[in-house]
């Protein structure tokens, strides 16, 4: 791919399936800007608040048509909520989409072809990314894991008490356990580990701790999405969230969600 200029791009790929991709970004875009950071393998799209969440997308290259990326590695600021309304402007899913950029400072460019042949061309600017947010979560002190599908979190956090500020979770063998605290009283909902959408517990200590509700449904658009959820917390409390999304023909993407705990209590 050859841009207007001449210049070769650094980077390009195409997507058969825009709104697979749109789909995807909705997922993390709780904020305007996020950073892309694009290697020879795949793509990650991060979203962070600067403070209590980070939101990662993980497409690997077999997620596109074509992906090509002739830097070992890429780091990119860019406007992802805008870009996310540019890739929704095309209904259907037979229209794809062509993504290159030719170096820094340059912008990303985008090239819609609807399947009636119609064009459709977005420029963003991109800028140097910042330092990426670390919430050092620890793999090797993560006292609950839980292996569950998707629908029946999607259904409770869809009845979650939104007059509550924060949702407490607790973490058992025999349960995960999930409590608001709103105008009309405490409200509990459990998941027994003996349910059908519990497909496996690992857990070597109970533990609880509580989140802000606005933080937990910022995942709602990942949990509609996704059809299964590796839900891990570590001793620090930081929850962390991985969805698996299946695409058919043995392509699958992820998405995590990294959220700190609370020190607000339901007083």
């Amino acid at each position: 791919m050859e841009l207007e200029t001449g210049q070769c791009t650094v980077m390009e790929m195409k997507k058969e399936n825009v709104k697979e991709l749109a789909q995807i970004l909705k997922t993390v875009i709780f904020k305007d800007f996020g950073m892309v950071y694009a290697f020879p393998t795949g793509l990650k799209i991060t979203v962070d608040d600067g403070a209590f969440q980070q939101a990662n997308a993980f497409l690997n290259s077999a997620f596109f048509s074509d992906f090509k990326v002739r830097e070992d590695s890429i780091s990119l600021k860019l406007p992802v909520k805008t870009i996310y309304e540019f890739l929704s402007i095309p209904e259907g899913h037979t229209n794809s989409v062509k993504l290159s950029y030719s170096g820094m400072f340059e912008p990303l460019k985008l090239l819609i072809e609807e399947v009636d042949g119609c064009i459709i061309r977005g420029k963003f600017n991109s800028s140097i990314a910042d330092q990426e947010l670390d919430f050092e979560f620890d793999d090797s002190a993560v006292p609950v894991t839980y292996l569950l599908k998707t629908q029946v979190l999607k259904d409770i956090f869809k009845d979650l008490d939104d007059t509550s500020r924060i949702v407490k979770v607790r973490f058992s063998k025999t349960s995960l356990c999930f409590t608001t605290f709103g105008e009309v009283g405490e409200t509990t909902v459990s998941i027994p580990s003996r349910s059908l959408q519990m497909e496996s517990v690992k857990c070597t200590e109970e533990v609880e701790y509580t989140y802000l509700s606005s933080l937990m449904q910022r995942m709602t658009a990942a949990f509609a999405l996704a059809s299964k959820l590796i839900l891990r917390v570590d001793e620090r409390g930081v929850l962390s969230c991985q969805f698996s999304i299946d695409h058919g023909e043995g392509r699958t993407s992820y998405i995590e969600f990294l959220t700190v705990p609370t020190d607000e209590s339901e007083e």
